[in-house]
């Protein structure tokens, strides 16, 4: 073998490449260990855990937000005992499946919602541990990715070491780490990076036990949310790549994840197959619906999904300012003649391009930098995750429910940071990998770069963390950047005019002894909502039916009736199956009936007895004509309390104390937490004279309340 063949086949093993070895490799001189030792080796990871537990440490005080109250808070089957009949129900029910909103049926995420289940009842609901549960969690992605690139660089440091720094410290994370919801995707890159790990030991160690644990965690990640099963393209990739296993094995490895894939995919259309089909995507949503609009004529779905792909990498690039929500009208359809599509196009085909150029070795020695082995085939293997990565959330195939989340981009980002730092490292990286500070000196320009961008990454981190504290302290910071973004405004307007914000507001007024007045405060947040609303339908001239539903809420706050029975009857008219919707129509004939009743009993104090009469049975009537859409809402949900309380409250204005205390007790038993049937059932009994029961539940109540107040802390 000549001198340059025996370079050439050194340098592939350097970075573990699949080609074959010299039968003897040279003995190596008595230099320093190009790895670190043992208790180096496990620093390394430590610490990179220890700096995302700092800059995520001010989550750990944070509450539910956004799809936390609809998948955990809210959701009867999430906060139900563990137990196997309620695991059953989890596996063959949609995500959102106990929330009584229950209006999508599309997510299958049992194994995400299962781990929310049990945290649920060990936590006892408090948020504040789940959030230190999401932050563990995404520290231990970084400690796989390390032991990946550490195992694939033949135990050598650096580059793994900053390629999960800048993982771990980017912003573009936080919405994924702050909002627990987002525990599914933590969960997909977990099982996803598990799984690429025991694949790696199996080819080193040959031990089935391995090959086992690695489908034990790609179908953790597959349960956990859909997207996981674009890795089922990961898998050859990186065994061709990175292990020396032939083309046999690969297949066979490769076809057993591919059947993980299909019998997730059997398992997920057997649960869902019950369910209605999915609406058409919202273009509040999805903004790239509105490409068949006619006022967007000219514009392209395909053209506006790659330019927001390029939005994807200019948000990665420079992550500031980051929203919850990007929708109509901050982002709106463009054609093929936009510079932002061109741009776009250029660079993510210029990057797809060169990746699969790399893919394979050339023959020239281009893989060794100054005699270090650093290969542009992981450069290209970054690149390929990261469009292997996007492609199922990207738009270009296919429209999804969301046209631009941050959260979309975390498995995805992880590609283009393996490529970044590889290429810094091919270009800046000098010498062998020692000690710590001798290394350091060696690569300076790599070591300050990374780092400095680690700095700040983890300052704009720590930073946006503070945002996701509160519903109300996200909508209001993030509609300052995005002030049309139709969806944004949607949420703040939801959130002001809904019973969360209130009681939150009432507990930190009580718990900082603020001197505000809880229920001129309350108003004023409604009508900042209505003023919100009317924004939106100024910029886009629909809302979800949930949105109307929520600005009749709020006109019903306030005590405009007949506002808020105009926009419940359109919220109904939508969706007549909602029982949220069917039981607020309710509510306005409820409360429509109390002037009628009120006027009569102001007749009959003047002895005007028949025009008493007439407004008491108008009254009455009215009152009456909200009894069926409450019992239609509590068929529609038998387990939710405010139906039943409403149901109830119909009966006790009718002098029907027994059916009254039938449903108060019913609705205390549904949700034990629920202030509103312990009330009721104290104001019942006092009014027919049973005073030590009446007693009995006024204690409750106040039992109730502080029993809420500790959930709010």
């Amino acid at each position: 073998m000549g001198k340059n063949s025996k370079q050439k086949m050194q340098t592939a093993t350097e970075v573990n490449m699949k080609r074959a070895e010299p039968k003897q490799a040279p003995k190596q001189a008595s230099t320093k260990v190009s790895a670190p030792g043992k208790i180096a080796l496990w620093v390394l990871p430590f610490l990179l855990v220890v700096i995302t537990m700092l800059i995520y440490s001010n989550t750990f005080s944070h509450r539910f937000v956004l799809d936390d109250h609809g998948i955990i808070k809210n959701n009867k089957i999430t906060k139900a005992p563990v137990s196997l009949a309620n695991t059953k129900t989890i596996f063959s029910t949609p995500l959102r499946k106990g929330d009584f909103s229950d209006l999508e049926n599309s997510l299958y995420r049992p194994a995400v919602k299962m781990l929310f289940n049990i945290e649920w009842n060990v936590f006892e609901g408090d948020p504040h541990k789940f959030h230190i549960v999401n932050v563990l969690l995404y520290a231990l992605t970084g400690v796989f990715i390390f032991f990946i690139f550490y195992d694939i660089l033949k135990k050598k440091w650096v580059i793994p070491f900053l390629i999960t720094l800048l993982f771990l410290t980017h912003p573009i994370h936080t919405e994924v780490v702050a909002n627990i919801k987002s525990g599914d995707e933590v969960l997909s890159l977990l099982g996803i990076l598990m799984a690429l790990r025991c694949v790696q030991l199996y080819f080193s160690k040959e031990k089935i036990i391995y090959l086992l644990l690695a489908v034990a965690a790609y179908l953790l990640g597959s349960f956990s949310k859909e997207s996981t099963v674009v890795a089922v393209a990961i898998f050859p990739l990186f065994i061709y790549l990175f292990t020396k296993a032939d083309i046999k094995k690969n297949i066979l490895v490769s076809s057993i994840m591919l059947g993980c894939t299909l019998f997730f995919l059997v398992c997920r259309h057997y649960s869902l197959s019950g369910y209605p089909p999915e609406a058409p995507v919202n273009a509040l949503d999805n903004y790239i619906v509105m490409c068949k609009d006619p006022a967007y004529a000219g514009t392209s779905k395909f053209a506006s999904a790659v330019n927001t792909l390029g939005l994807y990498i200019k948000t990665f690039l420079y992550p500031h300012p980051l929203s919850c929500d990007y929708s109509y009208s901050s982002l709106i359809p463009v054609g093929f003649s936009d510079p932002g599509f061109l741009i776009s196009f250029l660079l993510l085909a210029a990057l797809f391009v060169f990746a699969i150029m790399k893919i394979r070795p050339s023959g020239k020695n281009e893989t060794a930098a100054e005699g270090h082995g650093i290969s542009m085939q992981a450069v290209s293997f970054g690149i390929l995750w990261f469009f292997i990565a996007m492609s199922i959330t990207s738009n270009v195939f296919f429209l999804i429910g969301t046209s631009f989340g941050e959260r979309l981009f975390f498995v995805p980002s992880l590609g283009l940071i393996i490529a970044i730092v590889f290429a810094l490292a091919h270009y800046l990286q000098k010498g062998d990998e020692g000690s710590f500070y001798p290394t350091l000196s060696k690569s300076p320009l790599l070591f300050g770069l990374v780092f400095l961008l680690a700095g700040l990454y983890s300052f704009k981190t720590y930073s946006r963390n503070d945002d996701w504290k509160t519903d109300f302290g996200l909508f209001s910071r993030d509609v300052k950047y995005y002030p049309n973004s139709t969806h944004l405004l949607f949420y703040m307007g939801n959130h002001l005019s809904g019973s969360e914000f209130a009681e939150n507001l009432e507990f930190d007024i009580n718990e900082n002894h603020l001197n505000i007045d809880l229920k001129d405060s309350i108003r004023k947040a409604n009508l900042h909502s209505i003023e919100v609303f009317q924004r939106a339908l100024s910029i886009y001239p629909a809302l979800p039916s949930d949105g109307y539903n929520q600005l009749g809420k709020a006109y019903f706050n306030i005590g405009q009736i007949d506002s808020a029975y105009k926009y419940y009857f359109k919220a109904y008219s939508e969706d007549s199956t909602n029982p949220i919707f069917t039981n607020n129509l309710g509510t306005a004939f409820y409360n429509s009936s109390i002037p009628l009743s009120n006027l009569g009993v102001q007749y009959q104090s003047r002895g005007m007895m028949d025009s008493a009469q007439y407004y008491l049975v108008a009254g009455t009537n009215k009152l009456m004509s909200a009894l069926p859409y409450f019992l239609k809402a509590h068929r529609g949900d038998t387990t939710e309390s405010d139906f039943m309380n409403n149901i109830g409250c119909i009966y006790g204005a009718t002098q029907r104390s027994d059916s009254a205390i039938y449903w108060f007790k019913k609705a205390s038993a549904a949700d034990p937490l629920d202030l509103t049937s312990v009330k009721f059932l104290d104001i019942t009994y006092r009014a027919i004279g049973k005073v030590q029961e009446a007693d009995y539940y006024k204690t409750k109540t106040a039992e109730v309340k502080m029993r809420r107040a500790d959930k709010l802390k």
